[in-house]
């Protein structure tokens, strides 16, 4: 009898011990919570249909994901902050196993792009750039902050940036992109363990047929690739097993026409022609 007294007290330490290391925040149905925050990558706006065709409804699909996407279009990283303090935006991080994170891209996109540009291309001043990023990564550590406040033990998977142009102006972009992505890696670094690295810039590096017809956003193909990046990334960290993605709702890319992008790469080559010192940085 004393035996099977053991035998019990030790199967009831097993499992509480056990119980104590799974994740509080998992659903009662057994579903990871899967939480896409940023601008409009995440939200996905290289596709009319994002709700059921951006990168992060198919990775929600393929693991079986509990999902929810409080990305905004447009914003930089001091309007999500703001974003951040609404109430369902923070009940959803705080129930949160996984969030996936897209922000910075506005913080150059909507600063004076024309004055950019000249201080880059006719004074060889980049100082402006600089001061843009350090804001950006300001920002940036405070949303990671908010995130661990509200959620201690989420997932937080942050992904680089991609330079959308594949022309002119291609050298342009990659001075903001470079500065974002050395945020990320800096805050990696300085911060071990507290966020992982999904690499989209690598991965859309020469590859102009994964961005939309608006010159800036994921197509329905880039999303596709996004989805694939996170959930190899998940997979080596435990939080799934396909790698495949799987596709109930084909995106439909966005409404610009081919003819606007090209439109957009004819005037920037032609400007190149004209003027093609002010195409080197």
């Amino acid at each position: 009898m004393k035996k099977l007294i053991k035998i019990i007290a030790v199967t009831l330490i097993a499992v509480f011990a056990l119980s104590a290391l799974m994740p509080a925040t998992v659903s009662a149905g057994g579903k990871l919570n899967y939480v896409v925050l940023g601008d409009s990558i995440g939200f996905g706006a290289g596709v009319v249909n994002p709700g059921e065709a951006c990168y992060g409804r198919i990775v929600a699909d393929t693991n079986g994901y509990n999902y929810s996407n409080h990305s905004m279009c447009g914003y930089n990283t001091a309007a999500y902050l703001l974003h951040m303090q609404l109430p369902n935006v923070r009940s959803s991080i705080k129930k949160a196993d996984i969030i996936s994170l897209s922000i910075g891209g506005n913080d150059f996109l909507t600063s004076n792009m024309a004055q950019l540009g000249f201080e880059a291309a006719v004074l060889d001043d980049l100082s402006t750039f600089d001061k843009i990023a350090e804001t950006f990564y300001k920002n940036f550590c405070k949303i990671i902050s908010e995130i661990r406040e509200l959620n201690p033990d989420a997932v937080i998977l942050v992904q680089t940036l991609y330079n959308p142009m594949n022309n002119a102006i291609t050298d342009f972009y990659q001075q903001g992109v470079d500065r974002l992505n050395a945020g990320y890696r800096r805050y990696q670094s300085e911060n071990p363990g507290s966020i992982h690295i999904v690499d989209v810039g690598g991965a859309f590096k020469g590859h102009p047929e994964y961005i939309a017809n608006d010159c800036v956003h994921p197509n329905a193909q880039g999303n596709v690739v996004i989805a694939q990046l996170v959930l190899r990334k998940l997979s080596s960290l435990g939080l799934g097993t396909a790698v495949t993605p799987v596709i109930n709702n084909a995106g439909v890319n966005n409404r610009f026409t081919k003819p606007f992008k090209e439109f957009v790469y004819m005037v920037v080559d032609i400007a190149e022609a004209l003027f093609p010192d002010l195409f080197v940085i």
